[in-house]
């Protein structure tokens, strides 16, 4: 209704939702702003909503400059003006300019005005403007007069006010000797040529005269041939006189005059800014209160999300133990008895009600205490429904494997000869030594009670052939030991003479040497 009051007969398109109208606004004034390409301007203009005033007074120096002041009899001087005016432009930079000889403290702040927010700060930036009172002094000394002091300010294609330069001038008129041009008329004696030229106008003069004389001692040698053509001559003679005579190149003549000139002196100003508000600008001074800041965040986000997992484990627990208390109620009771269960549906309801009552507000040591207190005998009774079950497991597979490892001795004896009869016992005897350890178990476990904890556990049973297997392993890696060699044996060759009778004698000392041993066994 009121895009309708401003526009008047002008149709609103309504095919985009307000997301979208945002977003296209956004690139609209993106390609606007954008320095990188050009593109077709979007009548459309950012403004800064917010009038924005500055304030100019003597930068005090621990009360130094209020005090001379009021001792002069003085006012304090200072200035106010309005710097940027409500729904002015954007990106635009002004000047306040004043003649000063103290150092400035100057403030922007906010106008009250209908478009600024109830409870904004009114502060901006503060800044402390300081060399205005030296370089014064310094032009006070030269016997000149206060600086200009100039302040240029912007504001920002995102709305944000800033000094960002500052500057002193003063201007000085001084007197400097300048060489003018003297006038064709002009008989002032002060009037003189350059020492520069009356060089050059000798030289030429010189040359001119060479050039004459040079002239005349050829007109002698040509006089013998000039009778014939006398009237030649005569003729070229009178034009000669006839043309006008060369002008003579005018000297110019300069006089000293003195003038007046400005000479400029510039300072620039040192500036330092800085914020009295809550909201600041981030700076590294601020950075190690920051991390700080979000460290206390973390720790407490995590020790909230660990307080909801403790309630929920606490809360789910709950459950967990009364469900199992109705739906497993058969096997729950053959590992307890009447006052194990109503003990532990008493704890449960009791911190299923301390949960919406006291517990509402608890810490998390608190519920960690809690379920501690659930869990501590609710897990013996889970623990032994579980056993119910996997310790008589546990024992059938021990079994199983003992005999299936005096099975496997047995069949080494004659698989792997070379495992000696010693060794097949070492393991035989760790077999009994296992089957007693099971037999002395299962006694203490028939004396105890189903809702009592038990006298050995699943987890044990395993534990006891680990020396077994081990042995076992290091027996199966057992190589056998290689047969001996055979030698070979050569070729009969026939004796030679005489040395048949010797051969024979040498086989049949290797036969009864052979032979000796076998008797002997």
């Amino acid at each position: 209704e009121e895009l309708r009051k401003v526009l008047g007969d002008k149709q609103l398109g309504m095919h985009i939702n307000s997301d979208e109208s945002m977003a296209l606004g956004a690139a609209f004034h993106g390609a606007n702003v954008s320095t990188a390409f050009r593109v077709r301007h979007v009548g459309m203009a950012d403004v800064n909503p917010f009038p924005i005033s500055i304030s100019l007074n003597d930068l005090e120096v621990d009360g130094e400059e209020g005090e001379k002041k009021a001792d002069d009899g003085e006012e304090p001087w200072s200035k106010h003006a309005t710097l940027f005016k409500a729904l002015g432009k954007v990106g635009v930079k002004k000047t306040i300019a004043f003649t000063h000889d103290s150092d400035v403290f100057c403030s922007i702040d906010y106008e009250e005005s209908a478009f600024l927010p109830e409870g904004t700060e009114s502060s901006i930036e503060r800044y402390n403007v300081t060399g205005i009172a030296a370089f014064a002094k310094e032009m006070a000394e030269k016997k000149l007069g206060k600086p200009k002091v100039s302040l240029q300010f912007e504001m920002s294609t995102s709305g944000i006010a800033s000094l960002i330069k500052a500057e002193a001038v003063v201007e000085e008129n001084v007197t400097i000797a300048e060489e003018v041009l003297c006038k064709d008329d002009d008989e002032d004696e002060a009037c003189q040529p350059k020492e520069e030229e009356t060089k050059e106008e000798s030289a030429a003069d010189e040359k001119k005269d060479e050039e004459a004389a040079s002239e005349e001692s050829t007109e002698e040698k040509k006089e013998d041939d000039a009778g014939a053509d006398s009237d030649a001559d005569v003729e070229k003679k009178d034009d000669a006189e006839a043309e006008p005579e060369k002008k003579e190149k005018k000297i110019k003549k300069y006089k000293t005059v003195e003038k007046q000139k400005k000479k400029v002196h510039r300072k620039a100003l040192e500036v330092k800014s800085f914020h009295v508000g809550r909201i600041r600008p981030y700076s590294a001074e601020v950075m190690p209160e920051s991390r700080e800041k979000l460290n206390e965040l973390a720790r407490k986000d995590k020790e909230r999300m660990m307080l909801e997992e403790a309630k929920n484990k606490v809360e789910s627990y709950i459950y967990q133990i009364k469900n199992k208390l109705v739906d497993d109620e058969e096997n729950v009771n053959k590992v307890t008895n009447d006052k194990q269960r109503k003990e532990i549906k008493r704890l449960a309801d009791d911190a299923e009600e301390w949960m919406y009552d006291d517990g509402y507000d608890a810490d998390l040591p608190t519920f960690e205490d809690k379920y501690a207190e659930l869990s501590v005998p609710f897990e013996k009774i889970l623990f032994r429904l579980e056993e119910l079950e996997a310790r008589p497991a546990a024992v059938e597979s021990l079994t199983k494997k003992l005999g299936k490892v005096e099975e496997l001795m047995t069949k080494w004896e004659t698989e792997k000869p070379h495992i000696t009869e010693e060794e097949r016992k070492e393991v035989l005897d760790k077999v009994a030594e296992v089957r007693k350890w099971l037999e002395d178990a299962e006694k203490k476990q028939k004396k105890v009670r189903a809702h009592e904890d038990p006298a050995f556990t699943s987890a044990e049973v395993p534990e006891q052939t680990k020396d077994i297997e081990a042995l076992v392993a290091k027996l199966n890696r057992k190589k056998a030991p290689k047969p001996p060699k055979e030698e070979k044996k050569d070729e009969e060759e026939k004796p030679a003479d005489g040395e048949g009778e010797g051969e024979e004698k040498k086989a049949d000392d290797a036969t009864a040497d052979a032979e000796a041993p076998a008797d002997d066994k």
